[in-house]
């Protein structure tokens, strides 16, 4: 442990010079016996330092007195230089007055100075003013004189000088100076004008065109050359022009409503129209016109008739072909000796303005050059503008025509047909033996048969594995009418259509649809098939309008035609058939929607009609490129067809759709629902047999109707496969269901004849028939019953295993009978 003293003096050291104790002197304890000790310590190393700092301060001593005396002298020299300062403010201020004063005297110097040059510009100004004031009076005098061109010359000096950089350019005198100058100007234009009006004289009213001719300063060439100055000729010019066109061609040229126009009366100082129109033809109206331009060169300067190359002869251009030539065009061949007549005047016309170093004619020499073409087009024109107002002013009259068709078929098909000839057929049996050709014909009153293609009637065709014949023809909504529904907007709805659909919108077959041996028998006879349906009147008239076209093809190569400027256009007619049924089929849709019950039936029968027509034609005049139009046309037919059968199938499958899947159809109030459906489906289909009985063959009309009952009959036999379980109620209500469905049957049976007790054909129309009566079998009969159909009948050829199966097993209860049955049925082989 450190000592009393060393502890002291640690402190001391630590107070005095910072030092740090060592560690052992740290680590001790300070006593509190070494507290006054070190008290003392700390107050002798207090005095020592004041003692220090006294002896320094002594010895640094310095003289007070010398720096207090020295400050002294300063203030007093700041004193004196203020002193100074004010002294010389003061002096500064005494010669302000003096400065003020020269100022003053300097600038009244200058002010006199201005005011001299001022006084000495505004004398220039007045007196340039009123040299401009009296140049401006005497142009007005020279106005006033009739010296016009004296006033435009004093006019232009005035604007010139107005025009030239003065010092008066932005003061109120020059604005009133360029309004009077603007004023004369205006004054001098007007004048000018009077005296143009007064030598051209144009009146519009009265139809008259006045030149007056006279010499020296008031001529006309004066006046051009007035007007020149002014730089208003062209604008005058132009007007005139315009005035000149109104008054005088307009009356000429266009013709009115009735196809009268105004005579023209042309003498030596001006033309004179007549104020009440005539009948005029085209020679009257080129040789007025003629003479109409013929005085306009002789008696107009040449500045005036300069620029009738490019206004005025243009517009007579024009005008002529708009308001004659274009109407004078023939759609007609006896016309084409009066067209040429026509075309040769309207060469003499252009000889003339050529002649006359004219331009602007190149129009009129165009259109003689392309009659050929023009004749050409407004040919198409007419042609489709007929097509247009046959079907605008047809009133729907209607007429049955006869389809009579031959088909060469072995002796046991000949034998079937007669055996079935329900269906409104005539079958004639020759005894001619040929071979298997298909030959087409559709008479007319008064009109021999012509062979024609019956592909449609579908009678070599083989039905193959199905012993039921199809109703319907391939759908017209095929890959093969692709190109036809694109070109009219066709078919955009008709993706993703059932089996069942398409087959509701498929065109009917013309043949009566007939079971088929697979085998021909070994002679063959040559069936007559003969039946009657409704067309419009509206075939027949487009026919002609093509006929006609195809008729002048062949003349118009002949003499007297031939040596026409538009015989060249006589191939070209051919082409015109195709444009004409384009037209009637792209306009037809819309008027037998509008005009006629059933309209889309009607189509159907007049597009069938009018392609059988237009074969007869091709065939005739050997024009083959007619071929794809038939086609076309017979597609357009099933297309309208297919529409009208897609409407009623749909229409029937919304009236159904009302028993609501025949769910509990033995209670109330649903049973009611479901014989409303029913009622309402079957007198649907009535009541479109009673609309389109008259207008289609009876084949087609039984084909269409079984396509409807098809339609209903299958969604009537999915409904009810999809009931899960079939109460005995239940079943006895679909059993009459059944039975009033299958009462359009009669429908399907033709009168009876004194031979043969009538006989329905529903089944031949009706593919799903057979099936569907098999189904009110089933609905109403026993267990064993349904076995014995399956195992003894031909149940097996309409229904499959598994759908006798579903029907079973809604129908009856689970038992060891009923699997016995449904495993024998499952063993037995399919009849």
């Amino acid at each position: 442990m450190p000592s009393e003293d060393e502890v002291c003096q640690a402190v001391l050291g630590f107070v005095t010079d910072g030092a740090y104790p060592e560690e052992n002197v740290v680590a001790a304890e300070f006593p509190a016996t070494a507290l006054a000790k070190e008290l003392e310590l700390i107050a002798q190393a207090r005095e020592q330092v004041e003692n220090e700092i006294s002896s320094l301060s002594r010895e640094n001593t310095f003289d007070a007195d010398e720096w207090i005396v020295q400050a002294k002298q300063l203030h007093a020299d700041i004193e004196r230089s203020r002193v100074t300062a004010r002294e010389i403010v003061e002096q500064h201020e005494q010669t302000g007055p003096l400065r003020s004063k020269v100022e003053d005297a300097n600038a009244k110097v200058g002010l006199v100075e201005t005011e001299i040059a001022f006084n000495e510009a505004v004398a220039g100004t007045l007196e340039e003013v009123q040299r401009l004031c009296q140049q401006i009076e005497a142009a007005r005098a020279s106005l006033a004189s009739g010296q016009i061109a004296n006033a435009i010359q004093q006019l232009e000096a005035t604007q010139g000088a107005l025009g030239d950089d003065t010092f008066f350019a932005n003061t109120n005198v020059m604005s009133i100076l360029t309004i009077e100058s603007s004023r004369l100007r205006q004054e001098i234009e007007d004048a000018v004008r009077l005296r143009w009006d007064q030598q051209l004289h144009v009146d519009c009213h009265k139809g008259e065109f006045r030149i007056e001719k006279t010499q020296g300063p008031d001529s006309l060439e004066s006046t051009i050359s007035s007007l020149e100055r002014l730089g208003i000729f062209t604008t005058v010019n132009d007007k005139f022009q315009q005035e000149l066109t109104k008054a005088i061609i307009d009356p000429i040229l266009q013709p009115r409503r009735d196809g009268t126009s105004h005579a023209v009366l042309v003498t030596e100082t001006g033309i004179q129209i007549d104020s009440e129109p005539s009948k005029a033809t085209v020679a009257e109206a080129l040789d007025r016109i003629t003479r109409v331009l013929d005085f306009l060169r002789q008696n107009l300067p040449n500045q005036v008739s300069a620029t009738f190359s490019q206004s005025l002869v243009v517009a007579v251009a024009s005008k002529t072909i708009s308001g004659w030539l274009s109407a004078a065009i023939p759609t007609d061949l006896n016309g084409l000796s009066q067209f040429e007549e026509t075309l040769d005047l309207v060469l003499q016309l252009t000889k003339s303005i050529e002649s006359w170093s004219w331009s602007g004619h190149e129009e009129l020499v165009g259109w003689v050059n392309q009659a050929a073409r023009l004749w050409l087009a407004r040919r198409r024109v007419d042609s489709l503008d007929r097509v247009r107002k046959v079907l605008a002013r047809s009133t729907g009259n209607t007429k049955q025509v006869e389809r009579v068709e031959k088909e060469t078929v072995s002796q046991a098909d000949g034998a079937l047909l007669d055996n079935t000839n329900t269906d409104d057929w005539d079958a004639e049996w020759d005894d001619e033996k040929e071979e298997a050709t298909t030959h087409t014909n559709t008479t007319h009153p008064g009109e021999d048969e012509d062979d024609e293609d019956v592909s449609a009637w579908g009678l070599d065709e083989d039905d193959g594995d199905d012993a039921k014949p199809q109703a319907t023809a391939p759908a017209a909504g095929d890959d093969d009418d692709e190109d036809d529904g694109d070109a009219w907007g066709w078919g955009d709805d008709d993706d993703g259509k059932d089996e069942k659909t398409e087959q509701s919108q498929t065109a009917p077959s013309s043949e009566p649809v007939k079971e088929r041996n697979a085998v021909q028998a070994s002679s063959e006879k040559e069936v007559v098939l003969r039946e009657v349906y409704t067309v419009t009147d509206i075939p027949d008239s487009v026919l002609e309008i093509a006929q006609k076209q195809i008729l002048d093809s062949n003349d118009i190569s002949q003499p007297p035609y031939s040596d026409s400027r538009v015989a060249s256009s006589g191939p070209g007619l051919l082409a015109l058939p195709t444009l004409i049924l384009a037209m009637f089929k792209a306009t037809s849709s819309s008027f037998y929607s509008l005009k006629l019950n059933s309209g889309q039936m009607y189509l159907y029968n007049d597009c069938l009609y009018l392609a059988g027509r237009v074969r007869e034609l091709m065939e005739e005049h050997n024009l083959t490129r007619l071929s794809p139009d038939v086609e076309s046309l017979e597609k357009f037919g099933k297309f309208a067809y297919s529409k009208e059968m897609q409407i009623q199938s749909t229409i029937v499958t919304d009236l159904l759709d009302g028993a609501q899947g025949f769910s509990q159809c033995s209670e109330q109030p649903y049973k009611t629902e479901c014989e409303n459906a029913v009622s309402a489906a079957v007198d649907r289909i009535r009541e479109v047999y009673k609309e389109w009985q008259p207008i289609l063959s009876h084949s087609a009309l039984l084909q269409s109707i079984g396509s409807l009952l098809s339609t209903l009959i299958s969604k009537a036999i999915i409904d009810v496969e999809d009931l899960g379980d079939i109460s005995e109620d239940q079943s006895k209500q679909l059993v009459k269901f059944c039975n009033q469905i299958s009462k359009l049957e009669d429908l399907f049976t033709p009168e009876a004849t004194s031979d043969a007790e009538a006989v329905p054909v529903t089944a031949v129309y009706v593919p799903n028939w057979l099936r569907f009566q098999y189904l009110s079998n089933i609905l109403e009969s026993s267990l064993a019953d349904i076995k014995f159909l399956w195992l003894e009948g031909e149940l097996g050829l309409e229904f499959s295993i598994e759908e006798v199966v579903d029907l079973i097993e809604a129908l009856f209860a689970e038992s060891d009978y009923r699997r016995r049955a449904i495993s024998e049925i499952r063993r037995a082989p399919r009849g």
